[in-house]
């Protein structure tokens, strides 16, 4: 839980602290065939009296020369099938599901036997399934014509369970939220037997002498899986679309050392960005992948097999760390509180925390259980590990008390009142004097409570939150009864539970 606790906090003090910076790219237009080509510098500006300069240069040649033409025809896999992960990845990206409820919406349609057991790592399936394969889709309403495709077939890569997908048993009685992810398991099952998908893409480099502009364009020759996609308005999670990139129903002929003549040029400004807070689906990205940042897809298999905790298991790893109070759920990102960052702070540098290691334990229990290592090896590293995390907590433990100023308690009188991070309370046996110090969505400062226990009463509080989301400002002020109340103008009221 600590490895997975250092993610959302590491990600979220970078995008804090994160300090944008501005740059400028020059963006040209030119034409052919009738067709508009927009290019883009290859390389950006780190002023704007560079670029200005560079613009008003380019604009008096009024001209762009082909340096180079690339044309390829590509074919594109359909992803592969859903394992437990990739699944709550894309419920909670398209969906805004937790992970936890994709989980169990997985399991329920489990139960009811209509897709096949959640609880798996693998986005394969096996021959002797594969061959049942037509017989499944034409049970759930579909026919391929052509023969179907093998990208997810693979013996070798099933792990205790091969990947969700239905099971051809008629759906029925189904919740809306049951129904939603049914519907992604089904798709995705037609979409991986569907032919690749074939396009034609073009890259253009034009140059005016000095400086590189690039084109892009692509032109679509058959569908394929990706017309599952296009009827069912499903997304997929098959690589990321290129922004830069034009989608033509035909590509102009283009020859190198071919002069086009300048329709237009500007300057664009931009901002360097952070990396994004981590979303439930990229913070179980992050978690599959140890912590590291793994792009390409034979990356990802090599770290299949040591990512922190498994399919079944990461789900409970995010509740049990928001239960903890360790991170939260904020819209759809996820980041941590100041108890998290508290924790990540004592222990961001120590073995307990590293993310890496944790999953290199997966790994070295796969070796075990492929007879490759003996298991008393492993057992001798995980007591040398003990030791270690041990001996650097005991280290830490004179910083991390913290020395709390007392002050007297206002109802028992003793030097016993202590102010915490989330309460203040006589810590004397017998009295059961405390404040709590959020008070209608503001969180009470030291010297707040200081205030209310020598004086008896606050500042005036602005921004307080009713009950029904009404803002109103007020000071709290301590009773004789020793419970608080607010005064405003002239009238008081009680804090209820306070």
């Amino acid at each position: 839980s600590l490895s997975a606790t250092t993610l959302p906090c590491r990600r979220y003090i970078e995008n804090r602290d994160f300090s944008s910076v501005p740059y400028w790219k020059l963006s040209v237009a030119a034409e052919k065939e009738g067709i508009s080509l927009k290019a883009v510098s290859s390389s950006a500006f780190e002023n704007e009296a560079d670029a200005q300069s560079t613009l008003a240069m380019l604009r008096e040649q009024s001209q762009l020369t082909v340096s180079s033409v690339a044309r390829k025809v590509a074919h594109t896999s359909p992803s592969l099938l859903y394992d437990l992960t990739s699944l709550q990845k894309e419920a909670n990206k398209k969906h805004g599901f937790s992970a936890d409820k994709t989980l169990s919406i997985a399991q329920s349609l489990y139960e009811k036997k209509i897709t096949t057991y959640p609880r798996t790592g693998s986005r394969y399936i096996s021959e002797d399934v594969f061959e049942e394969v037509p017989v499944l889709l034409r049970k759930i309403g579909k026919t391929l014509s052509n023969s179907l495709n093998r990208h997810s077939v693979d013996n070798a890569k099933i792990t205790d369970h091969h990947a969700i997908i239905p099971t051809g048993e008629t759906p029925s009685g189904l919740s809306a939220d049951e129904a939603t992810v049914y519907q992604m398991v089904s798709n995705r099952f037609v979409e991986a037997f569907s032919p690749d998908s074939e396009e034609e893409r073009m890259q253009v480099r034009f140059t005016d002498g000095t400086n590189t502009f690039i084109w892009k364009a692509c032109r679509q020759i058959s569908l394929g899986w990706k017309a599952v996609q296009k009827d069912t308005d499903t997304n997929i999670d098959n690589g990321k679309k290129d922004e830069d990139e034009q989608v033509l129903s035909s590509l102009p002929n283009l020859m190198e050392g071919e002069v086009l003549p300048l329709l237009n040029a500007e300057i664009t400004e931009h901002k360097t960005k952070p990396k994004p807070l981590y979303t439930e689906a990229t913070l179980l990205s992050a978690m599959e992948n140890a912590g590291k940042e793994v792009s390409d897809a034979e990356s990802k298999k090599a770290m299949a097999e040591c990512g922190i905790g498994t399919p079944a298991t990461r789900a409970n790893i995010i509740e049990t760390l928001i239960l903890r109070d360790y991170i939260r759920r904020e819209k759809r990102t996820v980041v941590p509180t100041e108890k998290g960052l508290a924790v990540y702070e004592i222990v961001k540098d120590k073995r307990i925390a590293n993310a890496e290691m944790t999953g290199s334990w997966e790994l070295t229990l796969a070796a075990i259980k492929a007879g490759q290592m003996p298991p008393e090896k492993f057992a001798q590293g995980i007591n040398s590990y003990v030791e270690t995390i041990c001996e650097e907590l005991l280290a830490l433990a004179p910083q991390v008390q913290k020395s709390y100023p007392t002050y007297r308690c206002p109802k028992c009188g003793n030097e016993s009142m202590g102010i915490y991070a989330k309460i203040a309370k006589c810590r004397h046996e017998g009295c059961d004097f405390h404040i709590f110090r959020e008070v209608c969505g503001t969180f009470l400062s030291e010297d707040n409570i200081r205030d209310l226990i020598t004086t008896g009463r606050t500042p005036i509080l602005k921004g307080l939150t009713s009950k029904v989301g009404k803002k109103f400002n007020a000071r709290l002020v301590l009773g004789e009864d020793h419970t608080t109340t607010f005064e405003f103008e002239g009238k008081k009221g009680k804090v209820r539970g306070r």
